[in-house]
């Protein structure tokens, strides 16, 4: 069952008197429970095409439909979504407890509900013994673990990331890689996953999308593009 689709979308930035086409009439759908990965240089508009799943997009011609409903329609602060990018985000002087409970303390979750979550979910990241620390203590694997905690604390339906791991050493991609992974196969949540490595995308993927200056090049498992890709993207580092 799809829960994400894209009709003809096209998305346009406003540059002085212009419109910059971002998203050239892109489309595709994402399937209930995938781990969905967009490759791209950069500027192809891959966090674009995330923003515009968050009905974020600024202007636009066409259809994004999430979760069955139309990102027009669609309440960002009520909504199942999560996002995560290489910004973390965090609040510096919080604790880790706060920071990850502050999804839920702003819909006045009761605080029962709210501790027996966050200890959960910080269990299963690994931070439980960090929960007491304020985030300025913390080192940036650890940073982007609250992050992923404070996501997942709502139970998302989707999850966003937006090159979450691109600043970090190769060694903690690796380790938080396989930390996300691990999460999609506990909760079976829709991972909508945006990086520029390719490495990366063929290792963690159900089926992979490859833009290229806003266009939809192709589409498909890691497998098929492995070995019927078009893109150079991906023929090239195949090639190395």
């Amino acid at each position: 069952m799809e829960i994400i689709r894209l009709n003809n979308f096209s998305c346009f930035y406003k540059n002085k008197k212009e419109y910059v086409t971002a998203l050239d009439k892109v489309s595709f759908s994402i399937e209930c429970g995938e781990f969905f990965v967009i490759i791209g240089e950069s500027g192809c508009g891959k966090t674009t095409l995330l923003r515009s799943c968050l009905g974020l997009a600024p202007y636009y011609e066409g259809e994004i439909f999430v979760d069955g409903v139309s990102v027009d329609e669609m309440d960002l602060k009520r909504g199942r979504y999560a996002y995560v990018s290489q910004e973390i985000g965090l609040y510096p002087n919080l604790t880790v407890y706060k920071n990850i409970a502050f999804p839920l303390s702003v819909t006045h979750t009761l605080p029962q509900e709210i501790d027996k979550r966050v200890k959960k979910i910080a269990s299963e990241l690994g931070i439980d013994f960090l929960l007491s620390r304020k985030t300025s203590q913390l080192s940036i694997g650890q940073q982007q673990r609250v992050a992923i905690a404070r996501a997942l604390i709502k139970d998302p339906t989707i999850m966003y990331f937006d090159e979450p791991f691109s600043n970090l050493d190769p060694a903690l991609r690796l380790e938080l890689r396989s930390v996300v992974q691990k999460l999609h196969e506990t909760y079976g949540t829709t991972v909508v996953f945006v990086t520029h490595d390719i490495s990366e995308a063929l290792a963690m993927a159900d089926r992979i999308a490859v833009l290229e200056k806003g266009k939809l090049i192709e589409i498909g498992t890691p497998e098929y593009l492995a070995q019927n890709g078009k893109s150079e993207l991906i023929k090239g580092f195949l090639n190395k």
